[in-house]
């Protein structure tokens, strides 16, 4: 019952409120080259373009050539090579940076009582 009126303690304190939207933020930084590039893909096949790294066509709808922009956006794909790993360190250093503030906000209740 101690260690349930801890946690609760503990959330009422609202230290642990941005804990799981830092981890939120830090997997779609670290995700979004993968997410530029299949949107791009999406709306490549929506709109009928030939979408690939080698090259592209003009694709212009509506009197817009996408063809570029889409290809970039494909391309962004490489980028994931480095940010997912960027975003797997800043996890774990994110998880230590909790561990340590939590366990030395334990002990620093601890010494006041």
């Amino acid at each position: 019952m101690k260690k349930i009126l801890d946690i609760i303690e503990l959330i009422k304190s609202k230290k642990v409120y941005y804990i799981p939207f830092v981890y939120f933020v830090i997997v779609i930084l670290a995700c979004s080259p993968i997410i530029i590039a299949m949107s791009a893909g999406f709306f490549g096949s929506c709109l009928g373009c030939n979408i690939n790294e080698a090259g592209t066509d003009d694709c212009i709808r509506l009197g817009i050539p996408f063809g570029s922009v889409l290809n970039i956006m494909g391309a962004s794909f490489w980028l994931a090579l480095l940010t997912i790993p960027a975003g797997a360190i800043a996890i774990v250093g994110w998880t230590i940076y909790c561990i340590v503030i939590l366990v030395r906000d334990k002990k620093n209740k601890v010494l006041l009582k």
